[in-house]
């Protein structure tokens, strides 16, 4: 069974996988990919820190 901390992490990261399924569904062009590429790839950047 899983505790309340493993809960709310496995949930955050399901919300965080359809959040980005989003962002990809709304790009129509490929200046839009690229720019929400650089949008993911600050956030990493960010996470390393």
């Amino acid at each position: 069974m899983q505790n309340s901390a493993e809960t709310i992490e496995k949930l955050a990261r399901r919300l965080e996988r359809v959040c980005i399924l989003n962002d990809l569904k709304e790009c129509k062009t490929l200046e839009e990919f690229q720019e929400l590429t650089k949008k993911y790839e600050a956030l990493c950047n960010e996470d390393k820190l």
